[in-house]
């Protein structure tokens, strides 16, 4: 990790949830350096819930694949001497849908302890190469008959949450910044019956990108569009 000087980016919203809460305190030795951790916790929901009543009943559930990310960023700025705290990860990161883990891992970093303004979190997917930087598998059930489901996604979007108000975290405190990736609210404005009638691969998958069921594609894409919904739990 590294200062970086800030780099305008287009700054999209999206359909991320985040809790930034201070949890618990932990003893520290007095060989340990004052300071706070934050922590980053990678939520993601394999099973439809309450966001979406057409999420509920169009038959879609995601299991597992893949998010790779090119950038992750945290800016603040503290209330003593304007001290402005600015890391910025710039490295090709995946995170497991399945698990919610991250290769390498990017869960934690020290930062100094202090009261925290308009607290930002920056994400920006990867889209360095052929491959998408998502690929989520799944199934479609629909009429009792499960059909698996594939959603790639390629482009370098950057995805930001903020919180504007005071954090404080105080020496020895782990801070948790926990990022829900929710496809099924991406798929909320999509229909059973456009699924139902979607094609199909040689295998019988229902492939849906930006050249294959392309319909469905650019829902779900709009989908990434819609405001950001930020929880936070102090």
């Amino acid at each position: 990790m590294k200062m970086m000087k800030i780099m305008k980016m287009m700054k999209i919203k999206s359909l991320l949830i985040v809790a930034l809460g201070a949890f618990g305190m932990f003893a520290c030795s007095e060989d340990e350096t004052n300071g706070a951790r934050l922590n980053l916790d990678f939520n993601t929901v394999t099973t439809a819930d309450n966001t979406s009543q057409r999420a509920l009943t169009n038959g879609l559930e995601f299991t597992d694949g893949f998010i790779t990310l090119s950038e992750v960023r945290f800016e603040s700025e503290a209330d003593v001497d304007s001290l402005e705290i600015e890391f910025e990860l710039e490295q090709q990161t995946v995170i497991d849908f399945a698990t919610g883990s991250t290769n390498p891992d990017i869960s934690g970093v020290s930062i100094p302890s202090g009261t925290y303004e308009e607290v930002e979190i920056e994400i920006e997917l990867f889209d360095e190469g052929d491959e998408p930087g998502v690929v989520l598998n799944g199934t479609f059930t629909h009429d009792g008959v499960e059909t698996p489901v594939r959603f790639e996604f390629n482009s370098g979007e950057t995805f930001e949450v903020e919180m504007e108000g005071a954090v404080v975290l105080t020496d020895g405190t782990n801070a948790l910044a926990q990022i829900t990736l929710d496809p099924h609210v991406w798929f909320a404005n999509v229909s059973a019956e456009q699924l139902a009638a979607a094609d199909r691969n040689e295998d019988g998958v229902i492939v849906i990108s930006e050249s294959i069921n392309s319909d469905i594609f650019e829902v779900a894409a709009d989908g990434l569009d819609l405001a950001t919904d930020v929880e936070f739990e102090m």
